[in-house]
């Protein structure tokens, strides 16, 4: 029987408990829920990002290089910060809730029997809904791995992958050859795929030869150099830009725009002739939760970063910054390892403040600190049973001057951006 709900919340909530696994890697389900909605065509070209760290800047960067050059573009992206409508836009812009609603009705009716995960129905809901908005690009990022994703049912004109590091283990394997072979399942026999990185895992190279895949990577087919004012972009066909810095922290942020104009000049060239759009599109470039800097006196730096390797570019971008007394709130989910998100920033951190995540998937914060008691003094670590008291602890614990970083999942970035909403009377700085 079809469920019929009259809110977007009804209908999440539901979803919720749908399927028996959050994560289910067999694609035959979805596949066969997809034909029956008879999608034609979801955008005359699509490009599907996959990468352990990254993919959420490589969509934001090549979307907005495509809006500002006038092309009507969709994005899906997940998980979602604030709200769930923040995974499907269309032309820059979130989805609305009656668009969704619309969309799960006909999923609904088109599963049957079929049982669904949450992010199936997203990834479902996308489709639908790009198919619908006749667009010029669809961008798709993935949401695990690659060769099981959900985003993965269909065929993609060019594939990204953005970086290859040890996450989700207990799904993709525990070594970067076995994490590799599952985001090269995004690649096509005959098609691109570019490497944003330099040095590309050789199980990377064995699978686009043994496929036919065009596969092109960084610094030796396209590479770019940056300085004080600008950096400059050479592509594979050799063009060359000048171009105004990015908006994002972190240098390795320009292996991820590279990475996106390299894509521009394989799909149309055209497109790099007009460097005012490009100059546009590159300077529009927003991605919440990504070292975004939402508070000044005290500073408070939110970050999305979840394993080792996100772990050490904040680490190196923090050491950039000027010199404060730092403090730091961490949430994690218990798929994680603790000690390898927490060692970098030891050196820099005067006082860490442990939140346990409100999520079923949440890792208590007193695991975290029995993981970390061989890096950090007992004395530099609180725990709280909840995010929002290790928030109210840190800010407590701040003067004016001092720094605040918070990070460890997108649920520990979300639970402190609604907490600053609710709580503004409280910041030291009001």
């Amino acid at each position: 029987m079809t469920n019929q709900f009259k809110s977007l919340d009804e209908w999440l909530n539901w979803q919720q408990n749908l399927h028996p696994k959050n994560i289910d890697f067999k694609i035959e389900r979805i596949k066969s829920v997809y034909n029956k909605l008879n999608i034609k065509q979801i955008a005359k070209k699509i490009v599907i990002i996959a990468g352990t760290n990254g993919k959420g800047s490589t969509v934001a960067i090549l979307e907005s290089l495509l809006h500002e050059s006038k092309f009507k573009v969709g994005s899906f992206t997940s998980p979602h910060i604030l709200k769930y409508n923040e995974r499907i836009k269309i032309s820059k812009q979130n989805i609305d809730d009656e668009a969704l609603v619309d969309a799960f009705e006909v999923i609904d009716a088109a599963r049957g029997d079929i049982t669904l995960t949450y992010f199936e129905f997203a990834t479902l809901a996308a489709f639908y809904i790009f198919s619908r908005s006749s667009l010029d690009f669809a961008i798709l990022e993935v949401g695990l791995g690659g060769r099981l994703d959900a985003t993965n049912i269909i065929d993609s004109d060019l594939s990204i992958i953005t970086s290859i590091g040890i996450d989700h283990t207990e799904f993709l394997g525990s070594s970067i050859a076995s994490i590799a072979n599952e985001k090269a399942g995004v690649m096509r026999s005959s098609c691109y795929s570019i490497f944003a990185g330099a040095n590309p895992p050789a199980t990377l190279l064995s699978n686009a030869q043994s496929n036919n895949v065009l596969f092109i990577f960084g610094h030796k087919h396209f590479s770019h150099n940056i300085y004080n004012t600008h950096w400059e972009w050479r592509g594979m066909n050799g063009t060359k830009l000048k171009l105004p810095l990015l908006p994002l922290t972190g240098d390795f942020q320009y292996n991820h725009a590279s990475a996106a104009l390299q894509a521009i000049e394989i799909i149309d060239k055209d497109i790099l002739k007009n460097e005012a759009f490009l100059s546009n599109g590159l300077q529009n470039v927003f991605l919440m939760g990504r070292y975004q800097k939402c508070n000044k006196y005290p500073e408070v730096i939110i970050d999305v970063a979840h394993n080792e390797d996100s772990a050490i570019k904040l680490f190196d971008n923090l050491n950039k910054e000027d010199k404060k007394k730092t403090y730091a709130v961490i949430g994690l989910l218990n798929d994680k390892d603790a000690y390898t998100l927490i060692k970098p920033l030891v050196p820099i951190v005067e006082k860490w403040f442990i939140g346990t995540v409100d999520s079923e998937r949440g890792m208590n914060s007193s695991e975290i600190k029995e993981q970390v008691m061989s890096l950090v003094e007992d004395k530099k670590i609180d725990c709280f049973q909840n995010m929002n008291n290790a928030f109210e602890a840190a800010y407590k614990a701040m003067y004016l001057n001092d720094r605040l970083i918070i990070y460890g999942s997108f649920y520990t970035v979300s639970e402190f951006m609604n907490y600053q909403e609710h709580n503004e009377k409280k910041l030291l700085n009001e």
